[in-house]
């Protein structure tokens, strides 16, 4: 059975958990979505008991740091792990062209001549356009153009086994543009990033988020079987939990997970 750990479940710029980035796992293989916004990604792995080289591939969604940054980690160990003789197999990368692009940049700039010349080899990238699917860990996975407002940015649809359907949309609202991918599936993965009663603290319409009872609402109209809650305010995570839970729960019947930092689902 897959399962997903949350490597990072907060906003932008949360300081009390670690930003958005997961993995979806089948035994002791992990195929890792977003990356967080720095060397967070690498103690949470640690504490998970994940090693490196059991990550072959890598999805990044769009630009933003707190979902990017974290990858030159990954890159940086990875390497190491590869030149050590203890990393088996190439790393894969999805990503639109501008994140590849920029990405190898940042490396040349912060990484030594060596791990470069793992690029093209052994650190292989895959440049996304609106549904091309690949094989990833034996199941069907869909990338597709979730159609952001503020930066290009792809969701991702996972066939599961038995299967069910589980799609991530990134950071932003659900646009109904995205019907084929978020429709009736079974787990819907979307950001939620305060309660409605925190709107006016937060303001997260003004910035293209959400807040809980949004997501709620868009979950029981797709019909979807199961909601996860993630890209949060960090301000009480005691709480978070047990709120935001309760205040889905009122507009939307399915199962309502909202994950702290390394907590696992079973999907």
């Amino acid at each position: 059975m897959e399962q997903l750990t949350a490597l990072g479940t907060g906003y932008a710029v949360a300081t009390r958990c670690y930003t958005t980035c997961f993995t979806i796992s089948d035994g002791n293989e992990h195929f890792m979505i977003d990356t967080g916004g720095g060397s967070g990604v690498l103690t949470n792995l640690e504490k998970l008991g994940i090693s490196v080289a059991q990550v072959h591939h890598i999805f990044l969604s769009h630009r933003h740091t707190d979902h990017i940054l974290g990858a030159v980690w990954m890159l940086r160990m990875i390497g190491h792990s590869m030149e050590k003789g203890q990393y088996q197999g190439q790393l894969h990368l999805y990503c639109h062209q501008s994140i590849a692009e920029g990405l190898v940049e940042m490396c040349r700039f912060m990484l030594p001549d060596r791990l470069l010349k793992l690029f093209g080899t052994q650190i292989l990238f895959h440049c996304l356009s609106d549904g091309l699917t690949f094989e990833i860990l034996g199941r069907k996975t869909t990338f597709f153009d979730t159609r952001s407002k503020k930066t290009l940015q792809y969701g991702v649809s996972i066939q599961l086994k038995k299967g069910k359907q589980f799609t991530y949309l990134g950071d932003e609202p659900y646009r109904p543009d995205c019907a084929d991918y978020a429709a009736q599936v079974d787990y819907l993965m979307h950001e939620a990033m305060c309660l409605e009663s925190q709107e006016e603290q937060y303001h997260p319409h003004r910035i293209q988020h959400s807040t809980v009872k949004d997501t709620a609402q868009c979950a029981a109209q797709l019909q979807v079987g199961s909601l996860i809650l993630h890209h949060t305010e960090d301000k009480n995570l005691a709480q978070r939990k047990a709120a935001y839970t309760a205040e889905a729960q009122q507009y939307f019947t399915g199962t309502v997970y909202v994950p702290d930092d390394l907590e696992t689902i079973m999907l």
